[in-house]
């Protein structure tokens, strides 16, 4: 598929919102993001974004919104589903930027983290207190959990432990509005609709 041009005006923006040297929009700087690990079908995305924090995200999102352009989230590029396929053109949101471990409670037995940390990076930052991210993709020392959770990927140790999904407490997410909200929490059996799940494994 050609490559959409987007406005100077956009990408100027864009700019703004990540810093210049967080955005990619020359032809061949693009060719890499053409297609996740799924090489069968490749479409030129128009631009990639490198976003740093959830606001940052929100506000690409908004603007994406605003000008009628598409857009997706990547993260490592692995999956063999097409999940990060530009297939409309537009916009990529590159996550490996935000790949900070927030927070660990090795007590509860949970983490908080950026959706850019590598899947098999967590398990080695909380292994001196005897604990790991059980799921396990054959991909894991090189895809991360954000991308983890939107396929709800997971290997061998899947059997044992269950999915992805049965692993994610609550997720902050950016909807197609911009607006950011969270979900679920660390307390379990909070009435409601599992709003988690739904998420998990929506491949964005």
């Amino acid at each position: 598929m050609a490559q959409k041009t987007l406005e100077t005006s956009f990408l100027t923006q864009l700019s703004q919102i990540v810093g210049e040297e967080s955005l990619l929009h020359e032809p061949e700087q693009l060719l890499v993001y053409e297609c996740d690990g799924l090489t069968m079908e490749k479409n030129l995305p128009s631009a990639v974004v490198f976003p740093q924090s959830s606001g940052q995200v929100a506000e690409i999102v908004k603007l994406c919104r605003k000008e009628n352009v598409p857009y997706l989230a990547r993260g490592a590029g692995t999956g063999i589903s097409g999940g990060a396929n530009p297939a409309h053109g537009g916009v990529v949101l590159h996550l490996s930027r935000m790949c900070r471990i927030l927070e660990v409670d090795g007590v509860n037995r949970w983490a908080t983290v950026e959706p850019g940390v590598v899947n098999s990076d967590l398990s080695k930052a909380v292994a001196h207190l005897g604990l790991h991210f059980a799921p396990d993709p054959s991909s894991q020392t090189v895809s991360t959990i954000g991308g983890n959770i939107a396929e709800n990927a997971g290997g061998p140790h899947c059997f044992k432990y269950g999915t992805t999904i049965n692993h994610v407490l609550a997720l902050e997410v950016v909807l197609p509005t911009g607006e950011i909200v969270r979900l679920g929490g660390v307390e379990h059996g909070t009435p409601g609709y599992d709003l988690v799940a739904l998420q998990v494994g929506s491949e964005g």
